[in-house]
């Protein structure tokens, strides 16, 4: 794949959100209005719950590198960049509804409303699909192209479903399509923005502060849309609403993972390790790769307990029962150090740990 198409395609998977704002044409029928306004509410919970998830990670591996003596950047650095993005995100929002949003509202009452908070949905999804665009470049960088593929399908479903969220909330009797225009470009714009950036610097901070960010204005959003469909009283419809934009919104995401763990799998490696694990130790402990080399660990649990096969730095792990099986891939790994540690509880302090060291290739 060449760079101009990596930025073609990029450029399709933020603007697929397009295809779902022609829902506001259906809007108009309260009852289906509310069910629009809980799906949306649905959908931008899931990506609260997964944007967390994600800054979460990134805080708590710099954590576990920075005090088991792995090194790494400090943890309260990352915290304050989550915490005060989180924030800005938040407040931001509140901020710029009380003083641009709010004087709309009184000057053009409910239908102003309505945009205003179709606004909010926009700029929080643009946020979080920053992120997502900056995944899409950095794993072309790496040089993982099919991956790159499969995340641009992923991501390209995943914002159509992003779509219905930003239409869902107008209240419009004639569809102002400029306004849709304008959200859509807010909203699905910051993916090709991502990809951009993410093909030409890679950087931890940047990628927690566009989630936290994102988390902070998704909060305050969701807020928003369920006191709207409270105002419009069909409860039920309401908790059918939300139900339903989680769970496409889960499909979605369910599909890039398991397609990114599946494409990985496939991947002829061109490193094969075989591992035993037991109580508590690897054998072998030390590993060694060129820069490209996609590698495979296959594991086999010799031991009596449960163990984990885990690269944290690049969020990779498998579970395994005693006598279980697994096989690991680390696909076109980059020049470093990386930690291999059984994550349960007190088997790192045994000396359940390892690396693999991925030199320059010669």
């Amino acid at each position: 794949m060449s760079y101009s198409g990596l930025l073609v395609l990029g450029a399709v998977a933020g603007f697929t959100i397009f295809l779902g704002l022609p829902v506001a044409v259906l809007t108009t029928r309260p009852k289906f209005r509310a069910f629009m306004t809980a799906l949306s509410a649905g959908v931008l919970i899931f990506l609260l719950v997964e944007i967390s998830h994600k800054s979460f990670e990134i805080v708590e591996e710099a954590a576990k590198s920075y005090f088991t003596g792995a090194g790494g950047q400090t943890p309260l650095v990352l915290g304050l960049i989550f915490i005060l993005g989180f924030a800005a995100g938040l407040y931001g929002l509140t901020v710029f509804e009380e003083h641009f949003v709010g004087l709309a509202n009184e000057e053009e009452g409910e239908g102003s409303r309505s945009k205003g908070i179709s606004l909010m949905i926009a700029v929080g999804i643009g946020l979080h699909n920053f992120g997502e665009g900056l995944a899409i470049g950095q794993e072309y960088v790496a040089g993982a192209i099919s991956l790159a593929y499969l995340l641009i399908a992923g991501f390209a479903l995943h914002n159509a479903t992003e779509g219905f969220g930003i239409a869902a909330p107008l209240r419009l009797e004639k569809v102002d399509w400029k306004f849709l225009g304008a959200m859509g470009l807010i909203g699905g714009g910051p993916t090709f923005v991502g990809v951009l950036v993410g093909s030409y610097y890679s950087s931890r901070e940047l990628e927690l502060l566009a989630l936290s960010l994102a988390a902070g204005s998704i909060l305050y959003v969701v807020g928003e849309l369920l006191h709207l469909g409270k105002m419009h009283g069909h409860h039920r419809t309401v908790m059918t609403g939300l139900l339903v934009g989680f769970f496409i919104s889960f499909a979605s995401d369910a599909f890039i993972e398991v397609g990114m763990a599946v494409t990985a799998n496939q991947r002829a490696a061109s490193r094969v390790f075989k591992v035993e694990a037991a109580e508590f130790r690897f054998i072998p402990s030390h590993f060694e790769a060129e820069d490209g080399d996609t590698v495979r660990f296959e594991i086999i649990n010799k031991g009596k307990e449960n163990h984990e096969f885990e690269l944290p730095e690049l969020k990779i792990e498998a579970i395994l029962t005693p006598g279980a099986e697994a096989i690991v891939t680390v696909p076109r790994a980059r020049v470093g150090t990386y930690r291999i540690e059984c994550d349960i509880a007190g088997h790192v302090e045994k000396g359940m740990k390892g690396e693999l060291v991925v030199k320059p290739r010669k």
